[in-house]
């Protein structure tokens, strides 16, 4: 009795000792937190006081030259034997190469760095590519990444589930638990949908019917719920894509050509705040949703949305040598995405960045046209004696898993002479911005077959609106965050998922 009274107060003792050390740590780790804040906050301040007499960008590379000399002012040779010795730590590598130019470019895919890792073995397009990395290792980057841009709940999340490694599919899951902690068999796993005539996984379902397994004729599947935004204005259904096939399909009979199927479908937006249109001649620019095969996959037929707006640069206040502001630049492609689908379609990496402006920098082929105020010496000069005409073709062109149906996105900017304009030697008075984003429908070959269900993709289900349909509850789901500044709010598209599904993402139609 004695001696496990003894163990009792022993084991209490650890616990305590336990709780005591973790509250320590918490401690530690709130001031931690405190200070980095505090010091963040500062180095913002400094930040921002310069942006005050300097375009963003040339105040950016100033705070850098300032504040970061180890890159800016150590010769590339010793950054190249730096960089050697932590050849060893690929996810520190891996985190190097996305916090510096110069980084990025001395751990590119040629560079020696990678030579005593498994990239030996890769192909050249993927060695040194995050996306490359072994399983752990894989988690560990994504854990790092996960720290910055979180708010306090889903760091907590992160915390409680970081044993997932793949958690950016809402829709599917392999190997789910069962009530009784078995393993079950992919027939309990899954539901049926009376709107699709077929069986989804339990996860393509909102919380209500995943708690019902019986007979429910009301049972719809959540790809048949939610639709894919066009604008602020249009939505699409499931059903009147389905709808559109299968009235082809009834006045063709099997025969026809299934192309005529798609050109037919046509959804646009007449919305006035939409049409930015240069001249009243030319054709409005609506936001529309058609149906095409794939760019790089013509075996596919994809949901298009696209939108291209113009925007007059001589209507900007350009500087006396004819050059353009960046601040006017900004200010435009700001406005652009206040009047059209250009979040939807092509939504920034971050808030408040904006992509457009990739193409203008001042290494750029355009950069002599734009003018950036550097904050010593902010008068204009005369341009170059060697400047060249403008290039005609695409000034900018981005995109991003586009041309496969996979929920991808594109971004092109080309100049536009108007009629009866100056010439090349000019400015051209517009210029013409296009955004586009396709989204998997089914197989060209399910056209033509009566016999083959269509049924919501994988790429459907993370192409919809958040808006538009409930959150698949379950405790391995992340929730919906409500923070608009953190990186997992709701309504942020994802630039990439991970779908790990029985039938694969590629079996997007099934027989009756």
């Amino acid at each position: 009795m004695f001696v496990l009274s003894r163990w009792i107060q022993k084991r209490r003792e650890e616990r305590q000792l336990i709780k005591e050390t973790e509250a320590r740590e918490a401690e530690r780790r709130i001031q931690r937190e405190k200070r980095d804040h505090q010091q963040t906050q500062a180095l913002l301040l400094t930040l921002y006081e310069l942006q005050r007499t300097m375009d963003p960008l040339i105040a950016a590379q100033v705070y850098n030259n300032r504040f970061c000399p180890f890159i800016s002012r150590l010769p590339e040779e010793l950054l190249l034997c730096i960089l050697d010795f932590l050849r060893d730590d690929v996810v520190a590598l891996q985190c190097l190469r996305i916090v510096s130019r110069t980084f990025l470019r001395l751990l590119n895919r040629q560079s020696v760095v990678w030579r005593d890792m498994w990239y030996r073995d890769c192909p050249m397009s993927t060695r040194g590519d995050a996306f490359s990395l072994p399983d752990v290792l894989g988690l560990q980057f994504r854990r790092l990444l996960q720290r910055d841009g979180r708010c306090d709940n889903c760091r907590r999340w992160n915390d409680a589930y970081g044993h997932q490694l793949f958690d950016d599919c809402k829709f599917q899951q392999d190997d789910r638990q069962l009530p009784d902690g078995g393993i079950g068999p992919l027939l309990y796993r899954r539901l049926y949908c009376y709107a699709c005539h077929s069986l989804h996984d339990v996860c393509q379902f909102s919380s209500t019917y995943q708690q019902a397994w019986g007979h429910q004729p009301e049972r719809r599947c959540l790809g048949q719920q939610g639709s894919v935004q066009l604008c602020e204005h249009v939505q699409i259904a499931w059903a009147s894509i389905k709808a559109h096939i299968d009235d082809w399909r009834q006045q063709q009979r099997g025969g026809g050509d299934w192309q005529a199927c798609l050109d037919s479908f046509n959804i646009e937006c007449h919305d006035a705040s939409h049409d930015t249109r240069c001249m009243a001649s030319e054709a409005p620019t609506w936001p529309r949703a058609r149906l095409r095969t794939g760019t790089w996959d013509s075996d596919i037929v994809v949901l298009n949305l696209e939108w291209t707006p113009h925007s007059r640069i001589d209507a900007l206040a350009l500087t006396a040598d004819g050059r353009i502001p960046a601040p006017e630049l900004r200010a435009l492609f700001q406005r652009l995405r206040r009047l059209g689908p250009a979040d939807t379609l092509y939504p920034p990496c971050r808030p408040g960045a904006l992509p457009e402006m990739a193409c203008f920098s001042l290494s750029s082929r355009i950069g002599p046209v734009i003018y950036y105020k550097t904050g010593e010496d902010n008068k204009t000069g005369p341009p170059p004696a060697s400047f060249l005409p403008l290039p005609s073709e695409p000034w900018l062109w981005l995109y991003h898993r586009y041309g496969r149906g996979r929920n991808g996105k594109k971004l092109d900017i080309r100049p536009h002479y108007l009629r009866g304009g100056g010439g090349c030697r000019q400015l051209p008075q517009c210029l013409v911005v296009s955004y586009e984003k396709d989204v998997m429908v089914c197989k060209t070959t399910a056209i033509m077959d009566p016999a083959v269900k269509i049924i919501p993709t994988d790429h459907w289900l993370h192409a919809m609106d958040t808006h538009t349909y409930p959150h698949p509850q379950a405790s391995h789901i992340r929730p919906q965050c409500r923070d608009e500044t953190c990186t997992n709010y709701y309504r942020r598209r994802r630039d990439y998922y991970f779908c790990s599904t029985w039938p694969s993402a590629d079996n997007i139609s099934r027989r009756l």
